[in-house]
């Protein structure tokens, strides 16, 4: 509580007692004499807010968890230790594990050897397959040409034949001539000749037909060969495979490396001791800090995303922190867990707000923040309870004048219109009043009216203004 709150409340204080002695022995009319609260008029800045409290928190909490059933061997962290991505965090005993990836492996070895046998075996007769395929092949077409040399050849007689048959057609005058047997000689021949030439013809498709037919033997003889090395793939047995990378990714995850850099904020393990829970350990990221907050339901549709926050915290005392409002949850939930502490506790809707500068701050203190959801700077304002509604519904004030040489005060009525309202000050928009002036508060209370004499006590300021001073 700051000074003027005290010297305020000693002044309520001060007016009990003297209106309470009033009633009992003084009479009636001495009230006007009992001092009355006053205020002194200045701009000054308002803000409407809501109270918050929480835990500081990483801005990323990370649970660090395994599946193994394993030993722990080796822890290198406590709660509190700072990490860096792909530090070592614990490593299991992995013996169990290495011991039956070595037999499934020395297994796994020896049935390979087999299949890569085979393969070997396999790739040899379809190249065997491939080479036949072109000596046969060639061979083939050796006889396709020799058989058309002689097609050709047969068919380069047949001609000269013809041609000479033809040259002793032309040559010989009658009948009774020598050269007319030659002729019959020569027709003779050409026509023996031709019937001889389909032989040729066929001998030359029996060839192409004999190279087509080796062809199809040659490539059937390679399918046949490729088709047992496509067959492998189902000797292999796959389930041997996938244990041993099973095993090789137990192994591995015998080392825990951390994957983010942060603070251990929780451990659940013990060198010598099996895990009891999945999460080993949480680490929290410290580059940017947060305060998980619950918020009433009567505030919770005032919260924005963005609005900004102050925040202070038990262990720095005085010094505010600037922050803002990252995240709104607008569904009522259950229990808020603290991320440090693991307790849980209020419920309903909350807030995240980052903090802007927590250089100074350490996961898990306690902190307190002003969600800021209105501000006004440089504006006029007095306390609301300064404030009087008239029957017409204008508002007024009261400001104590002096009046005479004695140092007495009167009491002026002042219109005024209102503007924001906040939790202690109202702004003034619209009046006649003026920084410096003095106005009454309690004017409810104490039943002032325009132009009556006052009795004022110190005047007091706005107490959200030095609450922490």
């Amino acid at each position: 509580m700051n000074k003027n709150m005290i010297l305020r409340t000693a002044a309520a204080l001060s007016i009990s007692a003297a209106l309470l002695c009033g009633a009992a022995s003084c009479g009636v009319s001495d009230l006007i004499n009992v001092p009355i609260s006053t205020y002194t008029v200045e701009h000054t800045d308002v803000e409407n807010y809501i109270s918050v409290s929480g835990t500081v928190e990483g801005s990323n909490i990370v649970k660090v968890t395994s599946d193994l059933t394993a030993k722990v061997k080796t822890v290198n962290v406590g709660v509190g230790s700072a990490v860096k991505t792909g530090d070592v965090l614990c490593v299991f005993d992995d013996s169990d594990y290495q011991e039956q990836y070595d037999k499934l492996k020395e297994s796994a070895d020896t049935s390979q050897e087999r299949l890569d046998s085979y393969h070997e075996k396999n790739q040899r007769a379809l190249q065997e397959a491939k080479n036949q395929k072109t000596d046969l092949l060639r061979k083939a077409q050796r006889a396709i040409d020799s058989a058309v040399s002689a097609r050709d050849a047969a068919y380069a007689k047949y001609d000269r034949l013809r041609q000479e048959r033809d040259e002793l057609y032309e040559a010989y005058p009658n009948e009774e001539d020598p050269l007319y047997q030659q002729y019959l000689s020569a027709k003779e021949q050409y026509e023996l000749f031709g019937e001889s030439l389909s032989q040729y013809d066929e001998a030359v498709q029996a060839a192409r037909d004999a190279y087509n037919d080796t062809v199809k033997s040659a490539d059937a003889a390679i399918q046949a060969a490729q088709e047992a090395i496509d067959d492998e793939k189902y000797n292999k047995d796959s389930t041997v495979q996938d244990q041993l990378d099973k095993l090789k990714e137990s192994i591995d995850k015998c080392t825990v490396k951390a994957t983010k850099d942060g603070i251990i904020t929780s451990l659940n393990i013990a060198e010598g001791s099996f895990p009891t829970t999945e999460a080993l350990m949480t680490i929290e990221d410290t580059s940017v800090l947060r305060i998980n907050v619950s918020i009433n339901e009567a505030d919770i549709l005032k919260v924005k995303e963005g609005q900004k926050a102050v925040i202070t915290t038990t262990a720095t005392g005085e010094e505010e922190f600037t922050g803002k409002v990252e995240r709104v949850v607008n569904i009522m939930s259950g229990q808020i867990t603290n991320a440090y502490t693991g307790e849980k506790a209020g419920g309903g809707y909350s807030a995240e707000i980052l903090i802007d500068d927590a250089d100074k701050l350490l996961i898990g203190m306690t902190a307190k923040a002003k969600i800021i959801l209105d501000k006004k700077e440089d504006v006029l304002a007095v306390p609301y309870d300064s404030i009087k509604q008239n029957d017409d519904g204008t508002f007024s004030v009261f400001i104590a004048e002096q009046s005479g040489d004695k140092g007495g005060y009167k009491a002026k009525e002042v219109k005024i219109e209102k503007g924001m309202e906040t939790n202690y000050l109202t702004e003034i928009i619209s009046s006649d009043l003026s920084d410096g002036d003095i106005i009454l508060t309690d004017v409810t209370t104490n039943g002032i009216v325009d132009g009556e004499d006052v009795n004022i006590a110190e005047p007091y300021t706005d107490p959200d203004k030095n609450e922490d001073k």
